[in-house]
């Protein structure tokens, strides 16, 4: 039998006296004195001994005097055994049973209640089990923990219950699930049947976890968090010393792990930003198709109206309806209503009006954004749209004559073509395009169509002063044509008006519109015009400039340089979705 050296001083000196016991005894104590809390020292007889006789009896020594009466009711033997108690000098306590024991193992205890005459409580509870008559085989060992599970997987997983129970204890947990819809429990496997009180009590995790403790059986403890764990945070668990199985021997030490969570199930995201898309034809018929802008640029975003204009958001998770919506941004702004569906995972924005065409509109959602359990968004969200089409703002494209159709020719289809040199109305270009510079007036040249005789030949249109603009988007007809005056700006002025027009270049769906111009001027000046009016029958032709209108159309020589003719286009011309023309056009040519 293995007896600790203080036993063997403690059996040697009954014979000798009490006195002489507790002399001894404090003179053995390392802790008299001292501050920190009493200790179990010895016990008799140890844990694990067997084949002991049935008349054994259970002492436990202290490292200093005892309150005796505190101790012996902290003691507990199991199976329940009658008995009394001695003690010796206040530093060993014994329980002697009253009749002979029966074969089998024995757990004598002490929890930390014992106390010494200050009231301090004894370090930690004590425990042991040995066995009278036969031995039992795992006699004498402690409760164990086999093992510490999480549920980790991706955020997948975790999401639709397929992540797997994962041992933290024996392994290292990097992708833990935070939880919600359900995978965030934690599981404590011991190796026999433990006392739920002690061992609840016994549990502690860092940062504090609050939630339910469940036995799903005698050694399976089941811990489910009030709320999801928080993503990108370590967790400890710790199962202290104070934790005892149902014959309330603890365990041999702590025993701590922790697990990482790192899936990010539970962490509010967005899955998609939608809008209507589509050609301009189909938005107006009410077809356009819900496109994710997140994932694909959306340059043909319907324009809208009240009825159809929604921009639609879809999280991972359901959302928190007040920060959600306060997180949304919106530039240029839209006004319109929220409204939820889908168990608050979609949140649907209809504008209260139309877009404006070829305007980009940026949507965020930022990280105030909250899910339901007020979880908040880890990274903003940010994507952006054009609505009707990616087009600049209107602009003149090319100018030409009608006269020019050589090869190319000045189009009668966007775009035009323009010469880098100039020329005159016989070129096989448009004499100018918006990739080019623009040269002096003498670079381009037309030529009037009156040629003074006030015939019919000479009141017929000719092409030769025929102007043309090209436009690079379709325009609105009414407030382009409006919009346009042709001005002579040297020599001798006269009075110019348009005589008519005509479009070519134009939809035939929805928003319809044309991109070429083609303009007939007349002078009130010119022979067709009379003297003082405009013919009846109306003229379509400026005057030769080798004419002098003010001296009966006599011929003159012709200037290289003059006269000079402005055409103009002011900004009011508007394309067919309301886009003003970028700026005022002008540009300057002679009359040959």
């Amino acid at each position: 039998m293995r007896i600790f050296l203080i036993i063997s001083l403690v059996a040697t000196l009954v014979l000798i006296g009490c006195d002489s016991i507790s002399k001894n005894l404090l003179k053995a104590d390392p802790f008299v004195g001292e501050t920190e809390p009493p200790k179990v020292i010895f016990s008799n007889p140890t844990t694990g001994e067997q084949n002991l006789p049935t008349s054994q009896s259970f002492s436990v020594g202290f490292s200093r005097v005892m309150n005796i009466n505190s101790c012996q009711l902290a003691f507990t033997i199991s199976p329940s055994t009658p008995g009394f108690f001695t003690n010796t000098a206040g530093l060993v306590l014994t329980f002697t049973p009253s009749a002979a024991l029966n074969a089998g193992t024995y757990t004598f205890n002490l929890t930390k209640s014992c106390e010494d005459p200050n009231g301090m409580d004894i370090q930690n509870p004590f425990s042991a089990s040995v066995a009278i008559g036969t031995s039992t085989g795992s006699l004498g060992s402690n409760p164990t923990i086999s093992g510490m599970y999480v549920y980790a997987g991706t955020s997948s997983a975790c999401n639709t219950s397929n992540a797997a129970l994962t041992d933290f204890l024996n392994g290292n947990v990097q992708n833990a699930c935070m939880g919600n819809p359900s995978q965030n429990q934690i599981l404590i496997n011991f190796s026999r049947p433990m006392n739920p009180q002690t061992t609840n009590s016994a549990i502690t995790i860092s940062p504090n976890v609050p939630g339910s403790y469940t036995w799903t059986s005698n050694t399976i403890l089941t811990i489910t968090p009030d709320s999801a764990f928080a993503l990108n945070q370590r967790y400890t668990v710790i199962v202290g010393a104070q934790a005892t199985d149902q014959n309330n021997i603890a365990l041999k030490q702590a025993v701590q792990s922790s697990f990482y969570v790192g899936s990010g199930n539970a962490n509010p995201g967005v899955t998609s930003m939608t809008v209507l898309s589509g050609s301009q034809a189909g938005c107006q018929a009410g077809i356009g198709t819900a496109t994710n802008f997140l994932t694909s640029t959306v340059n043909n975003a319907c324009v809208g109206n009240p009825t159809n204009n929604t921009i639609t958001f879809n999280f991972t998770t359901p959302m928190d309806q007040q920060s959600t919506q306060n997180a949304i941004s919106l530039s240029p702004s839209i006004p319109g209503s929220f409204s939820w569906s889908n168990g608050n995972q979609t949140l649907t924005l209809a504008s209260d009006s139309t877009l404006n065409f070829g305007t980009r509109y940026d949507v965020g959602v930022s990280t105030s954004a909250q899910s339901s359990g007020l979880i908040p968004m880890q990274q903003a969200v940010v994507g952006s749209f054009v609505a009707g089409a990616l087009n600049p703002a209107p602009i003149v494209q090319a100018v030409g004559l009608a006269s020019q159709i050589g090869a190319p020719g000045c189009s009668q289809t966007y775009p035009g073509t323009g010469s880098s040199t100039g020329g005159d109305w016989n070129l096989g270009f448009c004499w100018w395009d918006s990739s080019l510079p623009v040269l002096s007036p003498s670079s381009y040249k037309f030529r009037g169509g009156d040629d003074g005789t006030t015939t019919a030949a000479s009141c017929a249109d000719k092409t030769t002063d025929d102007f043309r603009l090209i436009f690079n988007n379709y325009m609105d007809q009414g407030t382009t044509v409006n919009a346009v005056s042709l001005s002579r700006v040297s020599g001798t002025s006269t009075v110019i008006r348009l005589s008519t027009w005509s479009w070519s270049d134009c939809q035939v769906s929805y928003p319809f519109g044309c991109r070429v111009l083609d303009l007939k001027f007349a002078e009130i000046e010119a022979s067709c015009g009379g003297s003082g009016a405009f013919g009846s029958s109306g003229d379509y032709n400026l005057t030769n400039a080798g004419l002098d209108f003010t001296n009966a159309y006599a011929p003159i020589a012709v200037d290289p340089n003059g006269p000079i003719y402005t055409i103009s286009v002011s900004n009011s011309a508007s394309d067919v979705n309301g886009r003003n023309l970028n700026s005022p056009f002008s540009f300057s040519t002679v009359s040959q």
